[in-house]
């Protein structure tokens, strides 16, 4: 029997998860604070008994998930129909595929940025059209536009904090971009937690603006809990093909505890831009790496030597992350650990630049 596969994905490279069992985890940008037992504890007061005698373990979730996205709704100044959830970022990004390319079928994004905007656009077989970067990691506005008036794209996805740069892109260039486009702007801000910037204070003015969030970043990837804020219109489209009760009832209700208690969670937060700009100013002090500024809650650093470097970190019991695309093959990504991890890393490099200087 020969399989019938879709022509999209006869050439598609899969997306491939790190390895995970290492003592010191610095590949994945997750937040090295585990709030997990507290949580699962916090289930336990009155509040949460309340909702889980309605939404008990053996019966669905609640899919209109009304208690989490009025939380949110509150938390950003919107309206609770503004708000959509989903099974994480991917699950997102795949819904407005499904549902928001109904014109020219292409989709515009940047280079290089999040593989899963060009892997979920391909796999649905539509058109992936890459912008590269400047020098600087910046967007490249003359080649944007050129692109917004010649081929009229239905998303263009920017990740601003970027990833793997760690770096924000000109909110100038991004509302021009916005101004320009026909279709509608997605801007993902996973990481803006760890930035100054939000275009939260934009959603009035641009219909075509769409903004989407994470838990993944703040501390609570293992909920795989993501959620876009847009205009009503653009929710009620990409809710038709939601999948009905698509996150569960203990995700739901423990992101509504974080929205609760959302000043102890932002301490944790600032605990993490603190130890990034400690860890900046320590590495700053190796000539053989070049470190881009970061707003991020992870490093993006240049080296000629890096897949010597993370084999190296690996006896140690420490992972880092690198890359197989040929214009990353000499950078890697750290994320931001505790003050202890990030300690055990420097030590190592120390060790590792001594030897290999």
């Amino acid at each position: 029997m020969s399989l019938r596969i879709k022509k999209a994905l006869r050439k598609l490279v899969a997306y491939s998860p790190d390895d995970v069992d290492f003592k010191i985890r610095l590949n994945a940008n997750e937040s090295p604070f585990d709030f997990g037992i507290n949580e699962i504890r916090s289930l336990k007061n009155s509040k949460a008994k309340k909702y889980l005698k309605f939404n008990s373990v053996n019966r669905y979730p609640d899919a209109k998930q009304i208690d989490l996205r009025n939380l949110i709704a509150k938390h950003y100044k919107v309206n609770q129909n503004q708000v959509a959830l989903f099974n994480g970022s991917d699950e997102l990004i795949l819904n407005l595929l499904l549902s928001l390319t109904g014109k020219s079928e292409s989709v515009l994004t940047f280079k290089p940025s999040f593989s899963m905007y060009k892997i979920l656009t391909q796999s649905l077989g539509m058109k992936c059209l890459e912008v590269p970067l400047t020098q600087n990691y910046d967007i490249d506005l003359p080649k944007t536009l050129e692109i917004l008036s010649e081929a009229d794209p239905d998303l263009i996805f920017i990740a601003s904090p970027n990833n793997p740069t760690s770096n924000s892109f000109s909110k100038e260039k991004i509302f021009k971009i916005l101004n320009k486009a026909k279709g509608l702007v997605v801007i993902d801000e996973a990481y803006s937690e760890y930035a100054s910037f939000s275009f939260m204070k934009s959603l009035k003015k641009y219909k075509n603006l769409v903004i989407m969030k994470t838990m993944s970043k703040i501390g609570f990837a293992s909920l795989r809990l993501g959620f876009l804020i847009a205009n009503k219109e653009v929710v009620n489209i990409v809710n038709k093909v939601r999948l009905p009760y698509n996150v569960s009832t203990l995700s739901q209700l423990i992101a509504q505890d974080y929205f609760i208690h959302i000043k102890e969670y932002k301490e944790q937060i600032q605990n993490v831009i603190n130890e990034r700009i400690k860890l900046t100013e320590k590495l700053e002090g190796y000539k053989q790496i070049k470190i881009t500024d970061s707003d991020s809650n992870f490093l993006f650093i240049e080296y000629f030597k890096t897949k010597k470097l993370c084999n190296f970190l690996k006896t140690k019991n420490i992972n880092i992350k690198t890359f197989t695309d040929k214009k990353l093959i000499n950078y890697f990504r750290v994320t931001i650990g505790t003050e202890k991890e990030n300690n055990a890393l420097l030590k190592y490099l120390s060790i590792f630049f001594k030897k290999n200087s």
